[in-house]
């Protein structure tokens, strides 16, 4: 009987000795990596920033196409009537349609500084998670606001559109232009901005 105490006692010993040595063998968790980037915390635009963005979304080559293209559908619709085909009457369209920009573009910048609306490109990480249609979307309706910089629909970007065909309308278009002009010049305006956006997003990829 007390042999096998004896034995008991050491086997459960050597179980002990096993289990602890097994124990420490085991590889610790890993740590979390304490210099990981942090991502860039989002910060308005400052008055600068602000318009030098409007200069170069007013004056810049993208404004140009986007007058060509709008006054060459006006022109193939023979909008309005009482211009003259040809040569002159498609620079009086692209007069037009560059004014229009203007202040349409003018608009967004009052009204986004009035409404505190970031109309800066919001860049998607890479890789992104949206396609080019859904960020053309974005950067046509939409902008961002607080300081946190949520994206919401844009005032500014909504009404600008409207401001620049009824300013046209309104002043340089010929008397006795159709009213209607000033909804379809808007709807205009916005597909063309959608189309550009779109150009520009499919270039950055």
């Amino acid at each position: 009987m007390k042999k096998m105490f004896i034995v008991g006692v050491f086997g459960f010993s050597a179980l002990l000795c096993s289990a602890q040595q097994t124990q420490s063998q085991i590889p610790d968790a890993p740590t979390p990596m304490a210099n990981q980037p942090e991502r860039p915390t989002y910060s308005p635009p400052t008055q600068a920033e602000r318009f030098k963005s409007y200069l170069r979304q007013t004056y810049g080559i993208g404004s140009i196409v986007e007058a060509a293209a709008h006054a060459g559908i006006k022109q193939a619709k023979n909008s309005p009537s009482q211009w003259p085909q040809g040569a002159e009457g498609y620079g009086d369209r692209f007069g037009s349609a560059f004014g229009e920009i203007v202040v349409r573009e003018t608009t967004e910048y009052v009204l986004a500084d009035l409404f505190r609306e970031d109309l800066r490109r919001a860049r998607c990480d890479r890789p992104c998670s949206k396609s080019k249609f859904v960020l053309a979307f974005e950067d046509t309706f939409m902008a961002r606001r607080g300081s946190d910089g949520h994206e919401s629909f844009s005032v500014a970007r909504i009404v600008g559109p409207f401001s620049g065909s009824a300013v046209a309308v309104n002043t340089w278009y010929p008397a006795g232009s159709d009213r209607l002009n000033v909804a379809r010049d808007a709807g205009l305006q916005f597909g063309l901005k959608y189309v550009r956006n779109l150009v520009r997003e499919s270039l950055r990829r």
